[in-house]
């Protein structure tokens, strides 16, 4: 859009995805940087016949919810991916919640009290609620961007613009992955760094055409901390020849979809993170590549979830859909079920199978479609990407023997989605609770419960 004056806007409500909802010129706007109940100026971004979008750039009237903007402090000020960086920890839950509970109400159709809906903060953020840096070190898995000078950063909303780091702590990210350090360093031709930590260890990969040439430097980052970590590398694409001795190449965990990611080339490390879930009575792995719940508490939380809306064995079989690495899966078979886990990535198959060895839990990869043809399920635990299941998946389980599903989702609208159709098809929704496990953002996780 052209460059045009800010207009006055009064802020009505939340809108799913951190925004704010205002009206102008009879249009609906979706305000970035605002809190309901604000008046402000705003610098409208982009429109449509029917909506514009904006980003507040002066509060006239300021919300008592509005806190300092927390990315200056981190040294990222104006980078995206941070939306209530601008509010406080306990209101952007409460924010949150009424934005999911209106995606509930409009695409699922669905009553949100009717079937007890909440939002529950992660276990270690909610005793620091007052504490400036709660919901700030969190994220085990960071994507950082790299500009053109080769200092990482974050990309600025809704662009491929990099705002420097400035400073040593990588944004929301655990202190395990800050300690590296790499805002210290330069990677000149690499286009994005993929970082991981786990229990004493932690993965790092390096991708685009400069990647192999960081590598020494990210190795001698990594030997400075303690524990094992592995770096990778991705070779700029049609070039995997003249590999160096000794250098292991893994496909990597393709994507929750099943499409192959880029080759990577293994350099220091097992190749492997390691991960402690409490109430799970073994460790599991899962490669550096892999898919794996982003906040600290995330894995413990969804497994207790799950444990307690599956209940105990009863007979039959329980289907684990998109398995990943096997996490819910596992904890299922440690209480006694008998479990089919089944996902697109056959790496992440692999990691699953050793994962879960001992234990009544077989994994396989395929399509999660054919849950349909399994006799003796009669649970179906899914955990599909932002995605969604969709009207495929759906089919297949309302088609299936199964008698109860939890579903759990990382998108409100998706998830009414699935829902609707879910209970369309014969299923009745008994709970829906939301987990704040991914503060300070967007984003929301969902567990719901159906059952027919």
């Amino acid at each position: 859009m052209s460059a045009v004056e800010p207009v006055t806007l009064e802020i009505l409500r939340p809108a799913a995805g951190g925004e704010s909802i205002a009206h102008h010129d009879g249009r609906t706007v979706f305000v970035a940087g605002a809190i309901p109940g604000e008046t402000v100026d705003a610098v409208l971004t982009d429109a449509t016949a029917k909506i514009l979008r904006a980003t507040a750039v002066r509060v006239r009237e300021a919300s008592p919810h509005r806190v300092p903007d927390r990315r200056e402090a981190m040294g990222v000020p104006g980078a995206g991916g941070i939306e209530f960086a601008h509010v406080d920890l306990a209101h952007a839950r409460t924010l949150k919640e009424q934005a999911t509970a209106d995606q509930l109400r409009r695409i699922g159709r669905i009553d949100p009290e009717a079937v007890g809906f909440s939002l529950l903060p992660a276990p270690s953020e909610a005793p620091a609620i007052d504490d400036a840096e709660a919901g700030t070190r969190w994220r085990t898995r960071v994507q950082v961007a790299v500009d053109e000078d080769g200092r990482p950063g974050m990309l600025a909303p809704a662009s491929h613009r990099v705002i420097p780091i400035e400073g040593d702590a990588l944004p929301l990210a655990v202190p395990e992955l800050s300690a590296l350090r790499l805002t210290d360093l330069r990677f000149p031709g690499v286009t994005r760094l993929e970082l991981a930590a786990g229990t004493g260890s932690g993965a790092i990969i390096l991708r685009g055409p400069g990647a192999a040439a960081a590598v020494p430097q990210t190795i001698r980052a990594v030997d400075s901390v303690p524990g094992d970590w592995s770096v990778f590398s991705a070779p700029p694409a049609g070039r995997t020849r003249g590999r160096r001795r000794g250098a292991r190449t893994d496909r990597g965990s393709r994507n929750r979809g099943g499409a192959a990611a880029a080759p990577l080339t293994l350099h220091t490390g097992t190749g492997h993170v390691r991960e402690t879930v409490p109430g799970l009575g073994r460790g599991l792995t899962v490669r550096g590549a892999g898919f794996w719940q982003v906040h600290r508490d995330a894995a413990a939380v969804l497994t207790t979830a799950v444990r307690t809306a599956v209940g105990a064995p009863a007979g039959g079989r329980v289907l684990d859909l998109y398995s990943g690495a096997g996490l819910l899966g596992i904890a299922l078979a440690e209480d006694g079920h008998r479990v089919l886990g089944i996902e697109g990535s056959a790496e992440a198959v692999e990691d699953a199978r050793a994962n879960a060895a001992g234990l009544d839990a077989r994994f396989t990869a395929g399509r999660v479609e054919s849950a349909a043809v399994v006799e003796d399920a009669r649970v179906a635990v899914l955990d599909p990407p932002r995605a969604g299941a969709g009207a495929a998946v759906v089919d297949a389980l309302t088609a299936s023997a199964v008698e109860r599903i939890v579903h759990v989702s990382c998108d409100g609208a998706t998830l009414a989605r699935d829902l609707q159709r879910l209970m369309a098809g014969g299923f009745h929704l008994e709970s829906v609770i939301a987990h704040d496990l991914f503060p300070l953002t967007g984003h929301v996780e969902l567990v719901a419960v159906l059952s027919r």
